[in-house]
């Protein structure tokens, strides 16, 4: 299934995200499957978080880090039993197959990307409810998952909570997509494209692969210390990341800058006092602020709450901006 920008409305598209009931297609996601006895045991000596005790039926998120503790992917792991599934991010698919299996030394696995015959979706909304107790099943655990029947289709329901907010994805065969797709509208379920998403999600501060998310930040720029266990033992780029984390060496920052006004931006440089201590990752207009809203890498010593910094459009011109709390809050 294609997934468009918008389905005519994107400010609508937005409030149901919020408000409503949300039906989006994120299949650009991979999908990978992760079968064999060592699976958990070497997801957990190569990525941040404890997978180990991973019980059938649950979850996690985890990063998978460079020996310099650069960011490959934040993962979404799911035990549904028989298998683990890697939700990965867009375009990341590939290089975390290949990295993988850079570091499989004789262990019992094996990786399928089975991306192309599998279909994402995520919902947001009380109409969620109605399809576990249709059901008989209770999720209430981050990344619990459960095989369910939507449309007469069975189909796995994981709570993912995107952007902060909560809301399940549901992963189906992609040969009844279609199907699986138009129960939930017929269930009340709005469609949203990816342009109300990217709203969402730069309000909500979340960063994105490609944008705020690769190989050119380390995690604890990114805010994603949430995903990193504190007590498990090594895994590749442990050290670094542990020596930044204890002497605070971290040099920069993902932040949240509105600007003055709501024009939109590129990619732009940060200044303070006409020296350069940041840049631009991405930009919404946000409806929230009534203003344009960024998210930016801000070098440390200049991240406080409510700092003001010059957004250098171009050579010639500059906007004035300001650090925010992020996540905001939808009125």
């Amino acid at each position: 299934m294609h997934s468009p920008n918008n389905f005519g409305n994107t400010l609508q598209e937005y409030r149901d995200i919020y408000q409503n009931n949300a039906l989006a297609n994120i299949s650009g996601h991979g999908i990978l499957r992760m079968t064999g006895q060592d699976a958990l045991d070497l997801l957990n000596r190569l990525s941040t978080n404890k997978l180990l005790d991973l019980e059938a039926g649950y979850g996690t998120s985890t990063i998978l880090t460079t020996n310099k503790g650069r960011i490959i992917d934040l993962l979404r792991v799911i035990n549904t039993g028989q298998e683990l599934i890697l939700l990965t991010n867009p375009n990341t698919t590939k290089r975390v197959v290949e990295w993988i299996d850079l570091y499989t030394f004789g262990e019992d696995i094996q990786v399928d990307d089975i991306s192309a015959k599998t279909n994402l979706f995520s919902v947001w909304g009380k109409n969620v409810q109605s399809i576990l107790d249709e059901n008989g099943v209770i999720i209430s655990t981050l990344y619990q998952n459960e095989k369910i029947s939507v449309a007469g289709q069975e189909v796995t329901i994981i709570k993912t909570d995107r952007f902060g907010l909560e809301s399940f994805d549901i992963l189906s065969g992609s040969s009844v997509a279609d199907t699986v797709w138009l129960s939930l509208i017929n269930a009340g379920f709005s469609a949203v494209g990816s342009d109300s998403l990217e709203i969402v999600r730069i309000e909500q501060g979340v960063p994105k692969h490609g944008a705020e998310l690769g190989e050119d930040y380390n995690p604890l720029e990114a805010g994603l210390e949430s995903h990193i266990s504190g007590t498990k033992g090594c895994y590749i780029g442990q050290e670094v990341i542990l020596r930044l984390n204890t002497y605070q060496k971290v040099q920069k920052r993902l932040r949240g800058i509105v600007l003055s006004d709501d024009q939109p931006i590129d990619s732009c440089d940060l200044e303070l006092d006409g020296k350069q201590i940041g840049f631009i990752t991405s930009s919404v207009k946000s409806p929230i602020l009534g203003k344009t809203l960024a998210l930016g890498y801000i070098k440390a010593p200049n991240t406080d709450i409510d700092q003001e910094v010059d957004i250098k459009k171009s050579r010639n011109m500059a906007v004035r901006g300001k650090i925010i709390e992020l996540p905001l809050t939808y009125k």
